[in-house]
């Protein structure tokens, strides 16, 4: 998997997060316990999801980084 391709994810999730995050403008979702916990079940998996793809990201980039120094160095 390319970081381009973890890039294309995590916009997702982040498009996701802001579809989910247009339900607080309605103000009965905090009379609903069951929306309420629906909307944050979709939220925490969207959050977590953007995390990880970012964190994967992060992860190749230093390996690059590290592959990059080692090349160099012999």
């Amino acid at each position: 998997m390319s970081i381009s391709q973890l890039t294309g994810y995590a916009v997702g999730y982040s498009k996701a997060m802001d579809a989910i995050s247009a339900q607080t403008q309605d103000t009965t979702l905090v009379q609903d316990p069951a929306r309420l916990a629906v909307f944050q079940q979709q939220m925490y998996y969207a959050q977590t999801g953007y995390q990880l793809t970012a964190r994967a990201i992060q992860d190749m980039h230093s390996a690059d980084q590290i592959l990059n120094e080692l090349l160099r160095d012999s």
